[in-house]
This record gives C-alpha cells, structure tokens and sequence, in this order.
C-alpha cells in the first residue's frame, strides 16, 4: 500500500482542472465509521463512511449471495468493480448527509450532489473473519486456556464438546461459572472453592465433595441446585457436605450462549477512477472495517 494511503485516508485535497476533472489526492475519513446497510436489490449491501465536517461520503455497493456479517468467510469474498452494481462512489453535497441518504430507496430531494468520482475499475476484497468469542462467565477467554498451550479449544473441563471459554457451565453442574466464581471472603477474587481442595468450584462437579454430584443436589429436580435448602440448617445442599439430602438424577443443562464478535473489512484493490486521476491508478486501499456482536445460543 502506498504512503498516499495510511489508515483510512488521510488528507483530502480538491483540485479543478482546466477541463473541469475532479482530482483527489486523498480522502478525509479516519474518524468516520464503517457503516453498513441493506440495499433495494435481493442481496444487495452498501457500506459508506460521511465526513460531516465538509459534507462529503464514499460508498460501496454491491450485490453477493453469500456475504453475511455474522458469518466468517472461509476465503475472501473478490468482487470486480462495475458501474451496473459493484461500484465505489466519492461524492460531496451540499448539505449535511446520514445514513438515510444510501439507506432509503429515495434520498431527499433538498440534497445535491456537488461532485462525483466513480471508481471504473479494480476488486473489492471483502473479509468477515471471528474476532472474538466468549461465554461472558466472568472469566477472560485467554485466561480459560489450563492447559497454557495456546489452544483455547483443549480445554473442556465437562467433556461435553464445548471447550471452556464459550461454555458458560465449565463444569456441567447446573450452575453458571459466573455464578460459581465469587467467594464470601472479604478483599479476595479467588475462585470459591467450597471443599478446599484445590479445585474451584466453576471447574469441580462435586462442590461439597459429599459423593453427590452438585446438578443431583436438586430435591425438587427443577434444573437449578441454587433452590434446595436443608429445611433445618437454611444450607444450600450443594454447598453444605453435612446436610443428609438423597441424590436425584438431572440431566445437565442444554442451553448455551457465546458472544461473538465479528469483523467485516473492506479493502479496494488496483482502483481507477473515472476521469483525470492518477493518483489513484492502480493503488489499493484499506476502505475500513465495522465490528458487530451477537449471541448465540448453543446446543450441548
């Protein structure tokens, strides 16, 4: 990538020419964000960043059957340039422009375009790739790796096929990890650990170690141990190695969420715009990239 385009465009400079051409050194819109909407075609999308400060936009529209922002690629999605339905767009107004202008099928007629640069040629690359993915169970996916290899996927306390970091009951004893981490001691964050034996109670299935595993200390078999009191002591049985209550068999828990982050960058590549502009000829560029989290519920 050439110096003329450091992230995101840098300096924009507008330059009329004698036979009235448009030239463009650069573009202004590092603090502008990568928004993304549907467009009035079947699979059609528009990505687009406004720089409101002079009133100017650059958009993407394209038509793919397979692109979604929510599922990765396997391989980047190439796209040549045309100007019936793949084309890129610089133009600026003369007034303030938003999101509704490249996302309603009719843009408000107050709007003008005071000038226009059409991208003729070059490939747009696009890449929708897993950032992150987290259970939310109050401890950091990198910190879930035990066995220290750099391998989130070999940890899977449970073996329930779910490895740590994206299972939310580590232990499949009905109670959440974000439920089993904090303790009862004052100024301290270790993990509970009920029996003392080395063993957190998010990572042990038998939290009392009373024989009994924790998800059959449920009397009442509703799925969730968190409700069954010793009637005498007010223990929580699960928690309580003297209380006398009678194991039942629960199944674990089904229901599983994972928050998943993902990222979609755009990227032009050898681009030629329309007209008297070769400082743009055959360069490539880093259009942005726009994140977006979702949850997922899983299967066990």
């Amino acid at each position: 990538m050439k110096k003329l385009f450091s992230f995101l465009f840098l300096l924009l400079i507008l330059i009329s020419c004698d036979d009235g051409d448009i030239i463009i050194t650069s573009f202004e819109f590092d603090d502008a964000d990568l928004q993304l909407c549907k467009g009035a075609k079947d699979n059609e999308f528009v990505f687009y960043k406004i720089n409101e400060t002079i009133n100017e936009a650059i958009s993407y529209n394209f038509i793919d059957e397979t692109y979604s922002e929510t599922i990765a690629t396997p391989t980047p999605i190439l796209i040549k340039l045309s100007e019936a339905n793949n084309n890129l767009i610089y133009r600026s107004f003369n007034v303030k422009v938003t999101g509704d202008y490249f996302c309603d099928n009719i843009p408000s007629s107050e709007i003008l375009i005071d000038e226009e640069l059409v991208g003729i040629s070059g490939t747009a690359e696009i890449v929708n790739e897993i950032i992150t993915e987290d259970d939310n169970d109050g401890i950091d996916a990198e910190d879930e790796d035990l066995n220290k290899n750099g391998n989130l996927e070999d940890d899977d306390t449970d073996n329930d096929g779910i490895p740590n970091y994206k299972d939310q009951d580590d232990d499949n004893d009905n109670i959440l990890t974000s439920v089993e981490i904090p303790n009862d001691i004052p100024d301290n964050d270790e993990p509970r650990d009920t029996d003392g034996d080395g063993i957190p109670d998010y990572l042990e299935e038998d939290d009392d170690d009373d024989g009994i595993l924790t998800r059959n200390e449920d009397a009442n078999e509703n799925g969730n141990p968190r409700d069954d009191r010793d009637p005498d002591s007010g223990k929580l049985f699960y928690l309580d190695s003297e209380s006398t209550n009678i194991a039942v068999s629960v199944a674990p828990s089904l229901d599983n969420s994972i928050q998943t982050t993902y990222r979609t960058k755009v990227s032009i590549i050898d681009l030629v715009f329309d007209g008297n502009n070769e400082n743009f000829e055959d360069d490539d560029f880093l259009f942005g990239f726009r994140d977006v989290t979702i949850s997922k519920v899983t299967k066990k």
